[in-house]
């Protein structure tokens, strides 16, 4: 690597030679005075006999100014016609003028500020045709830039010129060239290994010679062309991106944020310069950011000190950087002191920056490639400390294994035990759970006992009571009958037995006596239908046990509860019944269901009840409906209703407000649990003061 970069640097100043030799022709003497219009105003004739200064070097420097400046060029008598080639390509604005002592010959207005096409000639610089004259002439132009201006104006014959633009575009062309190389090159090694050192390296590569062929005027020949936007801020564009980039890639490469933490800061400082500049030269203030961008230059002295730093804390990509990055300089300072008259103006010293960028381009490249060897250690290092890890791992595994059977082993045995220990605890559970349902039924039955024992009471007194009567009635109709029985129809007694029979009927009045029979035996018989029908719903109800799903009528469940409940009824509140006709009979615990719907018009009597009303604006209603798929129960009250925080609780196991003794808290959560085997599903709507509507809904298909 280091034997082709030699050969390419020597090829590089043997084209450069060549090129010098060639653009060595015969130049006529001219002289070469400068001036400056403060006024803004002036015109060509005006300045003609204004003060200039005479140029005594090749070199003319005429800084930034806001104001236009004047070169005035005094020619000899020219035999042929030649080309006044003025080297800097990136004015804003040139206004040239070629008079002599009758007027003017020739003027011409170019600069970046117009369109590339309104050139007179194809050249990346400035070209003004002179000649023939046949005596002496001077040529006026009147030059404004944001930029600094230094340039050397020389008269060219056609061929002279061409032969320099030739040397030129070959030179650039090897070096776009080269650096194009270089850019696919890093780019391709970038996609290879991933690291943004080689990204950032891209950019700069690509930004770099972006500002390379600014400043020599290509990006305006073959690039741009017309877009006078875009050309008027080209130089300074370009200076901020190679800036950028090169901060970026040093950055990156030189790992300042590891070995030189000062350096991190600085760089961030001066990515924010740049921006400025971008944004000033955006918004058209030109000088400003040309200045400003000058001074970001200074980060490149900045860089060799960071890069010596870096090296000497023991990483090596800083002498690389360094040794990069010092030719570059070296480059710099050969462009910059032939500027100042220091080094001869010419093509070798010209170039010196284009061909500083080019070797220093060439030598990041090596210094990349030995980052891969760098690369490739540190993934065989750190392959080699993973493996090791991973041994450890290893051995640390299989000791926690060791480890972790026995604690398995330990703790499978207290699970084991806690296992014996909550199936215990669960029978136990199940069995209170039983004891407490069983409870719950306890008093659920208790309740409905005593309304049994109420309503049978009523028609077994009045059979009981009948009893009596009847017997009574009995005997004085049997002793009627008796009389009757002893009367002998063919005896002469016959005739006052009868009469006296007739009497004893009279006196006991038959006739009532039939009627008070019949009444008493009605009575009788409706207190032994009443005893039935409670005996029935009795029967209906106390299917609590049942376990089996079976048809049953929802309907008939609510009128057997209404039977037990009835001596309830009549004390608390009235029980309505609204049962829509025709309800199929669904798949359901029917005892469970009674049970159900007895604790909840229970609760609802009991709330009425409690409500304070009078009993005739107390209701208890029951409501049956026919949706669709499901069954609806509504069983609604207007007492004393609950607040939310009740509501929410009502269904917990235990919760009652009810007073001590008075309630098991059971009641709802077994009537919850109900609905759920059944599938169902069971809503509240309560509102304090106003009443409760319980909402159970039943499916068809159980």
């Amino acid at each position: 690597m280091h034997y082709t970069l030699k050969k390419l640097t020597s090829l590089l100043i043997v084209m450069l030679s060549v090129y010098a030799a060639t653009a060595a022709g015969n130049m006529l003497s001219f002289t070469t005075s400068v001036s400056e219009d403060t006024t803004y105003v002036r015109t060509w004739q005006e300045m003609m006999n204004e003060e200039f200064v005479i140029q005594e070097t090749e070199v003319i420097n005429l800084d930034i100014k806001e104001h236009p400046s004047w070169l005035k060029i005094d020619l000899p008598p020219l035999e042929e016609e030649l080309y006044l080639h003025f080297e800097s390509p990136m004015l804003d604005s040139v206004f040239f003028y070629h008079a002599d002592a009758n007027g003017l010959i020739y003027g011409d207005t170019t600069g970046v500020a117009f369109p590339f096409s309104s050139r007179q000639e194809n050249s990346p610089h400035f070209l003004f045709r002179v000649g023939p004259t046949e005596a002496a002439s001077t040529a006026m132009l009147r030059i404004q830039s944001g930029k600094q201006v230094i340039t050397v104006v020389t008269l060219d014959t056609k061929y002279e010129h061409s032969s320099k633009q030739s040397g030129r575009d070959i030179f650039f062309g090897f070096y776009s060239g080269l650096m194009l190389v270089m850019f696919l090159y890093n780019l391709f090694v970038y996609f290879s290994v991933r690291d943004k050192s080689y990204l950032y390296y891209v950019l700069y590569i690509l930004f770099v010679c972006l500002t390379q062929l600014v400043l020599n005027g290509y990006g305006s020949q073959y690039v741009w062309q017309d877009n006078t936007w875009i050309a008027m801020r080209a130089t300074h564009y370009s200076g901020v991106l190679s800036g950028t980039a090169t901060i970026l890639f040093a950055a990156q490469f030189l790992q300042v944020k590891i070995y030189a933490k000062w350096l991190y800061k600085l760089c961030i400082f001066f990515i924010g310069m740049e921006i400025l500049a971008f944004v000033l030269a955006t918004i058209g203030m030109y000088q400003i950011s040309f200045n400003l961008i000058n001074a970001n230059a200074l980060f490149s002295l900045i860089l060799i000190v960071g890069a010596f730093m870096v090296w000497r804390k023991g990483y090596k990509p800083g002498l690389y950087f360094l040794g990069a990055w010092t030719v570059f300089l070296l480059g710099v300072t050969v462009f910059v002191l032939k500027d100042f008259g220091i080094f001869p103006y010419n093509d070798i010293t010209r170039f010196a920056l284009p061909v500083g960028s080019a070797i220093e381009v060439v030598l990041l490249s090596l210094a990349l490639a030995d980052r891969i060897n760098v690369l490739k250690r540190e993934k065989e290092a750190e392959q080699e400390k993973r493996l090791k890890v991973l041994k450890e791992n290893e051995r640390i595994i299989k000791q926690q294994n060791v480890l972790l059977e026995k604690k398995v082993d330990e703790r499978t045995k207290e699970l084991a035990d806690s296992n014996k220990e909550l199936n215990q605890t669960l029978t136990e559970l199940r069995s209170t759970q039983a004891q407490l349902v069983d409870a719950e039924k306890m008093a659920s039955l208790g309740q409905m006992t005593a309304g049994i024992a109420h309503e049978l009471n009523n028609p077994i007194n009045f059979v009981s009571s009948n009893i009596t009567p009847l017997k009574r009635d009995l005997d004085d109709l049997f002793e009627i009958i008796d009389e009757y029985e002893g009367v002998d129809i063919e005896s002469d007694e016959a005739k006052e037995k009868l009469e006296k029979a007739k009497a004893l009927s009279k006196e006991l009045e038959l006739d009532f006596l039939k009627a008070e029979i019949n009444q008493l035996m009605k009575g009788i018989n409706d207190g032994a239908s009443r005893t039935a029908e409670i005996v029935k719903g009795l029967r209906i109800f106390s299917r609590l046990d049942e376990d089996a799903l079976k048809k049953a009528d929802i309907n008939e469940c609510i009128r057997s509860t209404a039977v037990i409940l009835k001596s309830t009824i009549k004390s608390e509140a009235p029980l309505i019944q609204e049962l829509a006709d025709g309800l199929p009979e669904i798949n359901c615990y029917p005892g469970k269901l009674n049970q159900v719907i007895m604790n909840i018009i229970a609760n609802a009597l009991q709330a009425t009840a409690a409500s304070g009303k009078p009993y005739e604006e107390r209701f208890v209603k029951v409501v049956t409906e026919d949706a669709g798929e499901n069954l609806v129960i509504r069983i609604i009250d207007n007492g004393t209703g609950m607040t939310d925080e009740v509501k929410a609780k009502i269904f917990d196991p235990f919760f009652t407000t009810k007073k001590v003794g008075e309630g098991t808290g059971l009641g709802l959560s077994i009537v919850l649990g109900i609905i759920n085997d059944h599938k169902g599903t069971i809503d509240v709507k309560s509102e304090l003061g106003e009443g409760t509507e319980f909402i159970i809904t039943l499916s068809k298909g159980l």
